[in-house]
């Protein structure tokens, strides 16, 4: 059976009684919404987690590449072997990605931040509950910490959204990076002329331009906006939100004061 939790006629300690709303909270609903969020946070919490940790993969993947290619070109330049054909506009295009796609890595990795956990207000709200003396049911400490939730988790969706664009650009730069590689190598073994390397160069670029704009978007083709009676829209757990609302994130965040956490 349901459980009510009844807010009138509450007593103060010193014995008056509130004369609050004549609302009764459902402790029961309260408890299963409780449950629920902390659930959907707990999800967010480990995509950040698992984000980050492809992040840091691609980071150090990424610089042990380099030292490889440093220590090797170091020791090449002191032999006779004719490394100039390969020394071309495909090998350097791809050295280039490599070094922005570090650099998004280590920005991914160093991005995220989550927001939630109680506060110095959220344990007064919770003596005051425990008193029995709050102003209002909205005051209550679980009514605020059921909207707390909800604030927490809009703003961990966000975070989400951008933590996993970076991630995205970055898996889709190596990938990139590794085809020009072998681009690279294929021309300066056939040796072709500037023109055709250079023809070849922009038909390379223009096809992984669009197969990587498609694979960007391509975790929102086919996710259906349709919504059901009776039903809640929920969250999107994997990607956060969709990648114009990560756009329009990261601009905000961009422009946002590092001291406004600070000033509230």
């Amino acid at each position: 059976m349901s459980r009510r939790e009844g807010t009138a006629g509450a007593a103060r300690p010193d014995g008056s009684e509130t004369e609050g709303d004549e609302t009764d909270l459902d402790r029961d609903t309260l408890e299963l919404a409780r449950e629920e969020l902390r659930t959907t946070f707990d999800y967010q919490v480990e995509r950040i987690q698992e984000i980050d940790e492809k992040a840091i993969e691609i980071l150090k993947a990424n610089l042990l590449l380099i030292g490889l290619v440093v220590t090797g070109g170091s020791i090449v330049v002191q032999t006779d072997l004719d490394i100039a054909p390969f020394v071309n506009i495909f090998s350097i295009t791809s050295a280039l990605l490599l070094l922005v796609s570090t650099g998004l890595a280590g920005v991914t990795y160093t991005a995220s931040n989550l927001r939630g956990g109680i506060d110095g207000d959220a344990v007064d709200a919770a003596l005051a509950t425990a008193r029995g003396d709050p102003e209002s049911d909205a005051d209550r400490f679980e009514v605020r910490l059921l909207r707390s939730y909800g604030q927490w988790i809009e703003y961990n969706a966000r975070v989400t959204a951008v933590n996993d664009m970076f991630a995205t650009i970055t898996v889709l730069i190596v990938i990139a990076a590794f085809v020009y590689v072998v681009a690279g190598i294929a021309v300066g073994a056939l040796g072709p002329s500037m023109l055709v390397s250079v023809i070849a160069f922009l038909a390379l670029t223009a096809a992984l331009v669009w197969l990587g704009g498609f694979a960007y978007y391509m975790d929102h083709l086919g996710a259906s906006d349709e919504r059901w009676a009776g039903t809640f829209d929920g969250v999107r757990i994997s990607k956060g939100v969709t990648r114009n609302r990560g756009l329009s994130t990261l601009r905000s965040m961009s422009r946002t004061d590092p001291n406004d956490d600070e000033a509230e």
